[in-house]
């Protein structure tokens, strides 16, 4: 009624008992609260990028604990290889440079050696299979075997590589303590017969994108996606047409490209990458009857 005295509500009232600035107080905290976490954040991002960074450009041996089964996840060392008690020197035949330097950090080279054998060592660029190309075509012509030690790099040169080397009949070797990752397993997939050494690594990992200088980086989200997902596929049917079961690809894809998994020698039998035993040198001859390549 007109009149009637005032009454605060419940809410009011609860609002009145609040000491004065306490809700300013409050909002202060939360606001404070938030930007610690914030720059914590950041501090986090900045602290992996910066581990990131120094896995990524570090070109001195890294110790790693060796592989076993169960136990096969390892960082990804893309311009180095790992070091642990029961790895040495690979033997690279040809090759005189060390074999964990200069070696993984630079493009791949390609070096003869006796017995019509060639030594491949580095990265695989974009461009990488041209040079492999020329170089069976030249001071390569009549090569039966090749030994490789990479860090990967390109996938599409690294198949083109392997689709080559199938074509010229070539048997691959991971030598003894080598070290092939990332997309030199799909060329290594392409020898006639593929061997591997004692210790050796053979590593998979996710198929993921890179900036190339002079190509625009890619800008719909959806695109890229698929264009990555078309790329898995035709690793799984290379590895199909040269004989290794593609199943081992899903090792690929559940390893982040960061992180590498490093097949052990029973994987490497079962999915038939790995189809005779290393006996003698490092690649005995299949035959005595000398073949010649086919032309390019």
């Amino acid at each position: 009624m007109v009149g009637d005295e005032y009454s605060p509500g419940a809410v009011e009232r609860l609002f009145r008992r609040i000491p004065d600035g306490a809700i300013l107080r409050a909002v202060f905290f939360v606001l404070l609260a938030l930007a610690v976490g914030v720059i914590g954040q950041d501090y986090r991002t900045m602290a992996l990028a910066d581990a990131d960074r120094a896995r990524t450009e570090r070109t001195e041996p890294l110790p790693l604990a060796p592989p076993k089964p169960g136990d096969q996840i390892r960082p990804f060392l893309p311009r180095t290889i790992p070091v642990a008690p029961d790895r040495g020197e690979p033997r690279l035949p040809g090759y005189d440079a060390p074999a964990a330097t200069a070696a993984m950090s630079q493009p791949m080279q390609f070096r003869m050696a006796a017995d019509r054998a060639a030594t491949a060592v580095g990265r695989i660029d974009v461009g990488t299979a041209e040079a492999f190309g020329a170089f069976l075509d030249g001071e390569g012509r009549g090569v039966k075997s090749l030994i490789l030690h990479s860090p990967g790099g390109s996938v599409e040169d690294a198949m083109a590589m392997a689709r080559l080397a199938r074509e010229r009949k070539l048997e691959m070797l991971v030598p003894a303590d080598g070290y092939c990752a990332s997309a030199c397993p799909l060329f290594f997939a392409g020898g006639r017969y593929r061997a591997a050494g004692d210790h050796a690594w053979i590593g998979l990992h996710q198929v993921y994108a890179v900036d190339v200088p002079g190509v625009p980086r890619m800008r719909d989200l959806d695109r890229s996606i698929s264009d990555i997902q078309a790329t898995v596929a035709r690793c799984q049917q290379l590895l199909q047409e040269m004989g290794v079961k593609p199943d081992i690809w899903i090792k690929a894809m559940q390893t982040p490209p960061n992180d590498l998994y490093v097949l052990t020698p029973d994987e490497l039998s079962i999915s038939n990458y790995v189809t005779k035993p290393v006996q003698g040198p490092p690649m005995p001859p299949t035959s005595t009857s000398p073949e010649r390549p086919s032309a390019a």
